[in-house]
């Protein structure tokens, strides 16, 4: 088997965002620094465009993924779509997609409405957008299914490979021009071990994404203390032992499987239960160093 992958990044990438609601601002709003100024220079062309559509008559499907049932009735109740699109060079992410971004919040802000990530699924919820980028603020869309399937899965929690009824597809990576992520057959137990290595991964090819071309990626990869930090925007350590390789393996042009090391003798769950450090199993959210100052 060839030790390597290949990974095509595009020139150009598309970031869209649809605010939910019943009316049009009279004026569009101006986004909060550091995004202002250059949102006025970008406005009207590719890469802040702003669209208005009855919502019969609307481009997107707007099901917010996970949301709470007032929040979802808002959304499919709305009577127009304000979509705010940017066509971008890879090189200009994660800045435009961030401006972006942030006129859609400015946007729901202003009509009162939702504003809702169509790469992901998620409502925006913060009126304003983060001045500092991390991977961890909703720009990576994986989530966890309900535990135990909502009672449908009935193996033992201590049981390694009781099941294999968790696979976790991400959802957002296309925008910086990476393939999307997936891993399959995981155990219930396992489900945030799982969905940790994820985005880990993600963290780890991220860097590639500003780079148009092709590119040539170790198949099997090796992923630091320091990838699952930077994930969550955080300097600390987050674990004292040695990295954790995976292997990449090409599922679609645009969509790379991640699994344990050729290596590793074991299955997937008990890989996850042996070779990962303990913070995999722990850590759903954590606060970037930004917010907590």
């Amino acid at each position: 088997m060839n030790d390597h992958i290949t990974c095509v990044i595009p020139d150009k990438t598309t970031a869209c965002f649809v605010v939910a609601a019943d009316r049009e601002p009279a004026a569009l709003p101006s986004p909060a620094a550091p995004f202002a100024a250059e949102a006025a220079r970008r406005l009207g062309g590719p890469a802040l465009m702003i669209t208005t559509y009855r919502a019969a008559d609307s481009p997107w499907d707007l099901r917010p993924y996970d949301e709470d049932g007032r929040t979802a009735l808002r959304v499919c109740e709305a009577t127009r779509h304000i979509g705010v699109t940017a066509v971008l060079p890879v090189s200009d992410q994660p800045f435009g997609g961030r401006l972006a971004r942030a006129m859609a919040r400015a946007i729901a802000q202003e009509v009162q409405g939702v504003a809702v990530d169509t790469d992901t699924g998620q409502v925006l919820g913060r009126p304003t957008e983060n001045p500092h980028f991390t991977l961890a603020d909703d720009w990576l869309g994986a989530w966890l299914p309900p535990y135990r399937d909502s009672g449908r899965c009935t193996a033992p929690d201590d049981e390694i490979d009781g099941c294999a009824c968790v696979q976790l597809t991400s959802r957002g990576l296309r925008r910086f021009g990476l393939p999307e992520l997936r891993v399959s057959g995981v155990s219930c137990p396992h489900d945030l071990a799982a969905l940790n290595v994820l985005r880990t991964t993600a963290q780890r090819l991220l860097p590639l994404g500003t780079r148009p071309g092709t590119h040539t990626v170790p198949r099997e990869i090796s992923l630091t203390s320091g990838d699952f930090a930077s994930y969550w925007g955080t300097h600390g350590p987050m674990w004292d032992n040695g990295p954790v390789t995976v292997r990449l393996t090409e599922l679609r042009p645009r969509l790379l499987r991640v699994d344990p090391p050729a290596r590793y003798s074991g299955t997937l769950n008990e890989w996850l239960w042996d070779e990962l450090p303990s913070v995999m199993y722990e850590l759903l959210h954590c606060d970037s160093d930004q917010e907590a100052a």
